[in-house]
């Protein structure tokens, strides 16, 4: 039994430590996501793949139904960065930057 317990200890570290993984993840791509320029731009597409990145661990870390409930609504956010990006972000006519896409 001691050697269960070391492993029940060894993976509720590794659980939290995901979850540290995750939040900084997260932190991560809303904030690459607040600054992407277009859906099209480097920065959009880094902030898609960390969005993936962050659900693909979310589904493999044990956690609380409140953390459940706190990823949930990051990532609702997330996302909604992620969609209201604009398809075009500028235009230049005239010599003038004119924004577009919303």
């Amino acid at each position: 039994m001691p050697n269960q317990i070391k492993l029940d200890e060894l993976r509720a570290r590794t659980d939290r430590d995901l979850l540290l993984v995750i939040e900084r993840e997260l932190d991560r791509g809303i904030a690459l996501a607040s600054v992407a320029a277009t859906k099209g731009s480097p920065l959009h597409t880094q902030a898609e793949q960390t969005y993936r990145r962050a659900i693909s661990l979310l589904l493999k870390a044990e956690k609380s139904q409140r953390e459940r409930v706190q990823f949930e609504a990051r990532l609702k956010e997330f996302r909604l960065l992620l969609d209201d990006a604009p398809a075009v972000a500028e235009m230049v006519r005239d010599g003038v930057q004119l924004a577009s896409g919303d």
